[in-house]
């Protein structure tokens, strides 16, 4: 009995046939492994402007006024001022939201914070400067650090509980706010999407401030 080889053209539809089936698996794994990358790109992206965003919440949350500035001197001055800018409405204030580093150092909770945005690398770029020390100029001093980066924009806005409205500014050493901070401020983040689909989205938080009155002693 003799034994009947393969015809060339069975050979042929056969590694066609394999060579299909190879590719169709090859790009099930290339595209399980790109819509792995996205959402990994995705959650990082939100991560980070999570963690922006409970920061400045944490820091405004803890906000306070002092009519205590010193004497004879002002060394002592706590302010409370947000003025619009882009891409980051530019905020400063003092808090009770400092962490001490190290132990049985000479530090307090009390702390200056300053909130404002730079182009680094042509990038829009969150800043946070904190100086330990509350001195006499609230608007210099201690350390800066980017804390986030590649977003649209950043705008606070403080809720003005007269006119029951959202406003862009805040001023406590102004006429109209004299000493007084804002009962709630909002944080909208305007972010980039890491994968693209969309241009962008919105990242909304409220905080409410605990101390209404500055503190006298």
């Amino acid at each position: 009995m003799r034994r009947r080889g393969f015809t060339l053209i069975e050979v042929l539809v056969a590694t066609a046939i394999l060579a299909l089936i190879v590719s169709s698996v090859y790009f099930s794994f290339a595209n399980l492994i790109e819509g792995r990358t996205r959402i990994r790109e995705r959650a990082e992206s939100l991560r980070r402007v999570y963690f922006a965003i409970d920061l400045m919440r944490r820091d405004i949350q803890n906000a306070y006024l002092t009519r205590n500035r010193g004497t004879p001197e002002e060394t002592h001055i706590t302010i409370f001022e947000g003025k619009e800018d882009s891409p980051v409405t530019h905020l400063t204030f003092a808090s009770l939201n400092h962490v001490k580093m190290r132990a049985g150092g000479k530090e307090s909770d009390q702390t200056e914070i300053e909130y404002y945005g730079e182009t680094v690398d042509g990038v829009p770029t969150l800043m946070r400067r904190e100086s330990a020390w509350v001195d006499g100029l609230p608007e210099k001093g201690g350390n800066a650090f980017p804390i986030l980066s590649d977003f649209r924009s950043i705008a606070l806005e403080f809720w003005d509980a007269e006119d029951r409205t959202w406003i862009s500014s805040w001023n406590s050493e102004g006429t109209d706010r004299a000493d007084t901070l804002p009962p709630k401020v909002k944080i909208t983040a305007r972010v980039r999407d890491a994968d693209g689909d969309r241009p962008e989205f919105l990242v909304e938080s409220v905080v409410s401030i605990k101390m209404q009155k500055p503190f006298t002693f």
